[in-house]
């Protein structure tokens, strides 16, 4: 006749049984390891990424946000240059180079402060160089003029088609490059855009 084991022991010397069908499993040993804020558990974040990533529609409804008052404001120049010249080329290019080169000059100085325009404070997310240097005003001047510094072009017939392209494209690298999700103007400068903690 065999004794019985300790409770709580295996009777038969091994790891415990599965749980029951339909039940939770054990819980983990207390203070085990988390993943990072806002990953999934244990997702390790991708080399030289400080913290978790944004995701693509969070930087797109940022994008929106810091967008509209410039749409806003290229509409009225546009108004004012091109019906006061009479549709002219003149006017078109220069509505697009204040409106776009005011955009520019928004995109790199608020960067420039805490990596936050106002549409990425609203959204919770910033963006920061990658590897953990810090981001400086050559790092933020370079991705500024890569994107939306192109768009300062939209007023000439030929390079306006060739820039509202090329800032698709920057957009499809952000969906489409892994681990990291950085468009054209992201690679350029070495920047990825992360969550800040909520």
């Amino acid at each position: 006749m065999t004794a019985e084991p300790p409770p709580g022991q295996n009777p038969y010397g091994s790891a415990p049984p599965p749980p029951p069908p339909g039940s939770y499993p054990p819980p983990g040993p207390y203070g085990g390891p988390q993943g990072a804020y806002g990953a999934p558990q244990g997702a390790p974040l991708p080399p030289g990424v400080p913290a978790p990533l944004a995701e693509w529609w969070e930087r797109l409804v940022a994008r929106i946000i810091d967008t509209l008052v410039f749409g806003v404001a290229y509409l009225i120049l546009s108004a004012v240059f091109v019906f006061g010249t009479g549709g002219s080329f003149l006017g078109g290019f220069l509505s697009a180079l204040i409106a776009y080169g005011l955009y520019t000059a928004y995109d790199y100085v608020l960067h420039s402060k805490d990596g936050q325009t106002v549409g990425k404070k609203i959204m919770k997310i910033r963006v920061v160089a990658l590897g953990g240097a810090p981001l400086d005003s050559s790092v933020v001047m370079r991705r500024s003029a890569v994107y939306p510094g192109v768009l300062v072009l939209y007023g000439i017939p030929v390079l306006g088609l060739l820039a509202s392209l090329f800032a698709l494209v920057t957009g499809v690298f952000i969906l489409v490059d892994k681990p990291l999700g950085q468009g054209l103007h992201d690679k350029v400068a070495g920047t990825v855009v992360v969550k800040t903690p909520r």
